[in-house]
């Protein structure tokens, strides 16, 4: 080091301390390797700056085991197989766990639906369901953004198969939690036509992708008309 009195100072960089010798060791190796791999590269120059060749011929005066080095690489990558399979087990126990959930709510919704007391002349039925971001399962990252079902309210029969807001609105009157959709200045009217639209839905102001949504289901087949009601609350008017 030259200091601007142009008095200079030689200085001592003492790496490996601190138990990582094994680090240290590896790191030098690599470098005297590189160095031997590559001294003939013409567009390499650097390899023969002074500075770098009396750090080559300093590595080489080291006494390094090359036996301690093996063992650490060999304990690291053990190291990461382990973590790899823990992270690997907590997954399995994840999916097993939402797959267990997802019998148990077959099973009861089928268990709700044999219950259900759907009248002859009911072309369809019309749901509530409150919906939020499900960040467990979702990967931001990659664009996938999934939801989870909060509550399920069964708000009414319908008597046709035709789409109108006016019969979605109404029936939101008989939920406390929905009723506030009643109000066309408090809710929104979607429309959505398209290949892979949801149809026709009303939803809270706020909806974006998860929030209050009600839409109507149509019975399109007479027979067991109960399969198409979800397992929720039945929030339905004498």
């Amino acid at each position: 080091m030259t200091f601007d009195n142009e008095y200079q100072h030689e200085c001592r960089l003492d790496l490996g301390c601190g138990g990582n010798d094994q680090g240290f060791a590896e790191h030098c190796l690599s470098m005297a390797r590189y160095y031997r791999q590559h001294k003939g590269d013409v567009d390499k120059p650097w390899l023969y700056d002074k500075h770098h060749q009396q750090l080559i011929e300093l590595i080489n005066t080291y006494e390094l085991d090359h036996s301690f080095v093996d063992l650490g690489r060999m304990q690291v990558k053990q190291a990461e197989e382990q973590a790899k399979a823990e992270e690997a087990a907590k997954e399995e126990a994840k999916q097993q766990e939402r797959e267990r959930a997802w019998r148990e709510h077959q099973q009861a919704e089928e268990a709700f639906q044999e219950t259900l007391e759907v009248p002859q002349w009911a072309k369809g039925v019309i749901i509530a369901t409150l919906t939020d971001y499900d960040a467990e399962i979702s990967e931001p990252y990659a664009g996938e953004f999934h939801t989870k079902t909060l509550k399920t309210i069964i708000l009414a029969w319908s008597k046709h198969s035709r789409n109108l807001f006016p019969e979605l609105r109404k029936a939101c009157l008989n939920h406390p939690e929905t009723a506030v959709l009643n109000d066309p200045d408090k809710s929104v009217e979607h429309r959505e036509r398209f290949a892979m639209g949801e149809g026709y839905y009303l939803t809270d102001t706020k909806y974006i992708r998860y929030g209050w949504q009600v839409k109507k289901r149509n019975f399109y087949r007479e027979d067991n008309k109960a399969r198409y009601v979800p397992l929720g609350e039945v929030a339905i008017g004498e």
